[in-house]
């Protein structure tokens, strides 16, 4: 395939600014990036990990005077790499953040929030849990955590111990289709991509450069270092247009177009013959209409490009792959999505990439965690998001609100998870929060979700308190286990294990919780083959990865599966075929746009918003505008900079305009994670504008996942 020129001419600057804060310490007044301080100095080392995103990367804090000094990313770790992503640096800052919840806080019926003691708060959260199960049954509680490791594992413990199976992770609400759609084909829920050694990546709506992987940033220059092909397949060109070999700027939402286009262009070449796969006929007949011509008009490209990139991967094979990786979490939620991620699935099976160099790497679950003695218990309800979202792995959370905004969830708890500001509809999720007989904020910081809760309770951060070890990686797994670093900046907080286990205390289910954190994080460790004491000295400990050889399908028919029974019961086919995004902008007339979003190199969703050192940045860069293709902002009379403002029936605000031809002309795009709407996130509070306010509360059929970029929205001019 012959490399398009990427122009830099209109770049937005979140690439030069993200690059920025990695290669320099001063900007995280202290943290810096790696051992470049030559001056010798005294300081305790410690090994802990970031708790920014589910990679939760390991690193070496330094620590001076009881503060943190300086962070160098653990070597061994595949994501860190010897470094930390932008939020990372900006993060480990946290503890001194002057926003911080000082103490245990409960709703008064005028709405303030007066402070109670820890045994008042713990006790009377902790009976009225026992008396929703006692009252409704344990079906009637739920909670969403922010996905680490201690959290959800404690969490989950306390709700199976009341029994309740309704247990989520925020951190993966929006990709919650891209896993689900790979567990029906494959049976497993994520893969990693071996970019280092690779011949061919097709990267769907991702961008690697500013998700929050340095390895995989690293791998993919070694990849363009071997003048391997890394095709961008987005409808806006981001950051990693810098380490791509051409773009293909799709309209957004019609991906699983260009993919059903590729896979019949794959079997007429004769790939999969020797594939594990099941009903592999009857996909191949329900692709017979899917011509490079047929993709072409529905995706904007050119039907030569598809055959093209189709031939390319066929010669680059097994080392090639459809690269699915972050790309719901960061801008890929439509109605479609989980049908694109069994498309994908199934391409990448007929390439046979799976888990060989140059490949996709299957994530193998610790199966063994399942059966230690601190695991959560068995709980014989159904998740009750499954009716509904049958095809949702590991339940959908957004149905979780929309069933307390019903009134049959009627006590929840929200570890570190701002639902109330990264859902569509922020306030049909206020609304849901307040319903609740019970709603509790675990959090370090008031955010727009404690605002909505009847108790706040003050959380430790990451560093402050010892924590349960996670495995992360496919190409290279680890378990990184991490250590207190600094004694809590706030006295009265707590760390998740203990408000938890004090909570079980409340609800007389204490018997749940015998254990101390460092008597789990013991098992996981034996469990994995390591001892918690040598885990704890080198922070990232390596595991055996999945090999071709020794990997096992765990579906049904113990092959990788073209036709689901489920996905049919839900309203698909049985096999992937097209399905149309829910909107598009040319059935409402001219002047409509799609309001895309995604993150950025300093920022991931709000949790990083209120940073003084990544706001800053934000600040500083303009990272808060909206990006706007030329030649529609040509035609509606607005030039780059101008105030514009958008607009649709839920919401209107405005905001500055990027005027950029580096973005599909029907397609806006608008950062996720700012619009702050609390006051006391003084660093985050008036930049830029909240794009979830733009969504309706909707979610897609079957999967469960919120459709986060399935809205229109005009644009004009201030004033105009």
């Amino acid at each position: 395939m012959s490399a398009k020129v990427i122009t830099r001419r209109g770049f937005v600057a979140a690439g030069v600014a993200g690059a920025a804060l990695a290669a320099s310490g001063a900007t995280l007044a202290g943290c810096a990036a790696g051992p470049t301080t030559e001056k010798a100095y005294a300081a305790d080392v410690v090994n802990t990990q970031c708790t920014v995103c589910p990679n939760q990367c390991g690193y070496a804090a330094y620590v001076v005077d009881g503060n943190i000094d300086k962070v160098v990313g653990n070597a061994a770790d595949p994501h860190a790499v010897g470094t930390l992503c932008a939020r990372g640096f900006g993060m480990a800052t946290a503890a001194a953040s002057a926003d911080r919840v000082e103490s245990p806080l409960r709703r008064t019926e005028d709405g303030r929030y007066e402070a109670v003691s820890w045994d008042e708060a713990l006790g009377q959260i902790g009976r009225t849990l026992a008396d929703i199960r006692q009252d409704a049954g344990g079906s009637a509680l739920a909670a969403i955590t922010d996905g680490t490791s201690t959290a959800q594992w404690y969490v989950r413990r306390l709700m199976s111990a009341l029994g309740s199976p309704n247990v989520y992770e925020n951190a993966t609400t929006a990709s919650v289709s891209v896993a689900s759609g790979l567990a029906q084909a494959t049976g497993f829920t994520a893969y990693e991509v071996d970019y280092a050694r690779a011949k061919m990546v097709v990267i769907l709506g991702a961008s690697t450069v500013e998700v929050p992987s340095p390895g995989a940033v690293a791998a993919l220059e070694e990849a363009r270092a071997a003048e391997a092909q890394v095709v961008m397949v987005d409808s806006r060109l981001a950051a990693s247009g810098s380490l791509a070999t051409e773009w293909l700027p799709v309209r957004p939402g019609t991906e699983l177009a260009l993919v059903l286009a590729v896979a019949r262009g794959l079997l007429e070449r004769g790939l999969g013959a020797e594939a594990p796969l099941a009903d592999l006929d009857q996909w191949r007949a329900a692709l017979s209409d899917y011509t490079p011509a047929w993709a072409a008009e529905i995706c904007g490209l050119g039907a030569d490009v598809i055959e093209t990139l189709t031939a390319d991967l066929a010669q680059a094979a097994p080392a090639a792959c459809i690269d699915l990786s972050w790309m719901a979490l960061f801008g890929g939620s439509y109605g479609n999505t989980g049908e694109l991620a069994r498309a994908a699935a199934l391409v990448n099976t007929l390439l046979g990439c799976w888990n060989v160099p140059g490949g996709a790497y299957l994530a193998a679950p610790v199966a063994a965690w399942a059966d230690l003695s601190v695991s959560p218990l068995p709980v014989e309800a159904v998740d009750v998001t499954a009716e509904v979202y049958a095809l949702a792995w590991d339940g959908a959370a957004p149905q979780a609100l929309r069933l307390a905004h019903e009134g049959s969830i009627r006590g929840l708890l929200l570890v570190d998870a701002n639902v109330a500001a990264e859902y569509p509809d922020p306030d049909y999720v206020r609304e849901a929060l307040e319903r609740c007989t019970l709603s509790v904020a675990v959090t370090p910081e008031m955010t727009e979700t404690a605002r909505c809760c009847q108790f706040v309770l003050p959380e430790k951060l990451w560093s402050e308190s010892d924590q349960l070890p996670t495995v992360t990686g496919a190409v290279h797994p680890v378990l990184n286990l991490s250590s207190a670093v600094i004694e809590p900046v706030v006295p009265e907080a707590r760390s998740v294990a203990e408000i938890v286990s004090g909570l079980a205390q409340g609800a007389d289910v204490a018997d749940a919780f015998n254990f101390s954190v460092a008597d789990a994080a013991a098992e996981m460790c034996e469990a994995c083959g390591c001892t918690y004491a040598g885990a704890a000295a080198v922070g990232t400990s390596s595991l055996a990865s999945l090999t071709a050889e020794n990997l096992v399908w765990p579906t049904a028919s113990g092959k990788v599966e073209c036709a689901s029974a489920a996905c049919e019961a839900a309203g698909y086919s049985a096999t992937p075929t097209w399905v149309e995004p829910t909107v598009a902008p040319d059935a409402l007339g001219f002047g409509y746009y799609r309001l895309t979003t995604g993150n950025q190199a300093p920022q991931t969703t709000t949790k990083t918003a209120n940073g003084a050192p990544l706001a800053a940045i934000a600040e500083q860069y303009g990272l808060d505008g909206l990006w706007m293709n030329a030649a529609a902002a040509e035609a509606a009379g607005i030039a780059e900079g101008d105030k514009v403002v958008i607009e649709n029936e839920y919401a209107s605000a405005s905001v500055r305009v990027h005027v950029t031809e580096l973005i599909e002309p029907t397609a806006l795009y608008l950062a996720s994670h700012y619009g702050v709407e609390d006051d006391e996130q003084q660093q985050a509070d008036g930049l830029g504008i909240r794009q979830a306010r733009f969504v309706p509360f909707a979610l897609e059929r079957g999967y469960g996942a919120p459709l986060l970029q399935e809205t229109m929205v005009t644009v004009r001019k201030a004033g105009a």
